[in-house]
């Protein structure tokens, strides 16, 4: 490790992290599998894995994820990440597969809490003809998927790190918002939570039984170059203007609607999506949440036609933006960090009636899609498996790698059933596929 770097001794957690701590109780409550993060490469040469390896031993900045414990807060003081000044070494585990591709559930399984002393664990698994992955997996309440991708380059590229970059990868001091201002952006954004997310909201599971453990599943499907096309295409023939998510999301809703007829259910759909705060082309921080979020609600007259429902997300997301009301559920956030992590979890579900979501949905690797080489050795694929999250037990994470479009379905076995797995298959296919 560089000896000449001074680490961070203390580093405060964001409001979007403490929505991650809540997750983190959210999760032990209904026993589900942690808000664990994963991105798997999987490539052609294990001679990447030696080198990759090497650079993960160095990294400065896999040492203070290893080496920090969470300080809780309390009515006047924030938390924060504390750095111990010990060293304990990253933690790489090693396994041997029989089947290409395949990830082991000992790995996806495996659950890193918010109280482990590593916050980021490394896989690698080796497979037949001198084929290999490599997996990061991190606590989502240090890092987001941007951050994380960013991480990624930093070991690929085994760049020097200075006193001045490693400064880059931890957030800059928070900006003091008058008291003022906090309390009229608190109401605004009261306002709009209640009236979004008001009951009765239709989920993908309403009614479930506590368990003592929850086990999740995921189902991969891939699209090739000619279907990413298409599907491209199909998002602007029904009106996407800002981009394929809008089409993506409004699939995903028709899929869900559709699910809830066959079960003999029907209603609005409540959809809390995250997307990047960072600025365009920023070097960081790697450290730390900077999602912002917007909120779609879509009710059943919104969901006629994809074009319709194209129509009506697109409308919530100018409208939103327009009046800065992502920035604002953010300074909220902000605020809440000095809330009880129990009282915070009550507010934040309590006009929904405890309805996390109707589903979940997330399109990450932004900045990952063009990485093609990891350590100077082509990367075949790239997978990312979202947290399990339940409820509501479902999540659509869409990656998009060297232009080739992927769909890792997510779930619990407590949300879906097999049938409608493969109901879900089929038909998000003709959605995003058809004319």
């Amino acid at each position: 490790l560089p000896t000449n770097l001074t680490y961070p001794s203390k580093v405060y957690l964001s409001g979007a992290d403490c929505f991650h701590l809540m997750l983190e109780t959210h999760a032990r409550k209904h026993h589900a599998g942690g808000n664990v993060v994963r991105i798997a490469f999987f490539l052609d040469n294990e001679v990447t894995i030696n080198n990759i390896i090497t650079n993960i031993n160095k990294s400065p900045i896999v040492h203070w994820l290893c080496n920090v414990t969470i300080v809780k807060g309390t009515l006047t003081r924030l938390p924060y990440w504390q750095y111990m000044h010990t060293t304990h070494l990253v933690d790489i585990y090693q396994h041997d597969s029989e089947i290409d591709n395949e990830i082991p559930t000992s790995i996806t399984s495996r659950n890193i809490q918010v109280t482990a002393t590593k916050l980021v664990e490394f896989d690698i698994i080796h497979y037949a003809n001198n084929k290999s992955a490599f997996v990061m997996s991190w606590n989502h309440t240090i890092m987001d998927g941007r951050g994380a991708g960013m991480l990624i380059k930093h070991l690929n590229e085994d760049s020097p790190v200075t006193q001045e970059s490693f400064a880059d990868y931890f957030p800059v001091k928070e900006i003091k918002t008058p008291l003022v201002q906090y309390i009229k952006n608190m109401y605004e954004v009261k306002r709009f939570i209640e009236t979004s997310s008001k009951a009765p909201i239709a989920s993908v599971i309403n009614n479930f039984t506590s368990s003592t453990h929850n086990t999740f599943k995921h189902k991969i499907i891939q699209f090739n170059n000619a279907e990413t096309q298409r599907i491209d295409d199909n998002a602007i023939k029904n009106g996407a203007k800002f981009g394929v998510n809008i089409f993506l999301i409004s699939c995903c809703s028709h899929i869900i609607q559709a699910l809830q007829k066959k079960r003999g259910t029907d209603g609005v759909l409540w959809l809390p999506i995250p997307y990047d705060g960072r600025r365009r082309g920023a070097i960081g921080p790697i450290i730390t949440n900077c999602v912002l979020f917007l909120f779609y609600r879509i009710l059943p007259q919104n969901l006629t036609s994809i074009k319709e429902t194209v129509k009506c997300v697109n409308a919530q997301m100018i409208d939103q933006i327009k009046t800065d009301m992502p920035k604002k559920y953010n300074m909220l956030l902000n605020m809440m960090r000095h809330i009880p992590l129990g009282l915070y979890h009550f507010l934040t579900n309590k006009n929904s009636e405890n309805i996390f979501a109707s589903f979940l949905y997330t399109s990450t690797g932004e900045n990952i899609h063009d990485m093609k080489t990891l350590i100077n050795k082509p990367i075949n694929d790239v997978v990312i498996f979202p947290p399990q999250t339940f409820p509501p037990g479902l999540t659509f994470s869409f990656l998009r790698h060297n232009n080739i479009l992927k769909l890792n379905i997510v779930y619990s076995e407590q949300a879906i059933n097999d049938a409608e797995l493969n109901y879900i298959e089929t038909h998000i296919k003709e959605l995003l596929l058809g004319d």
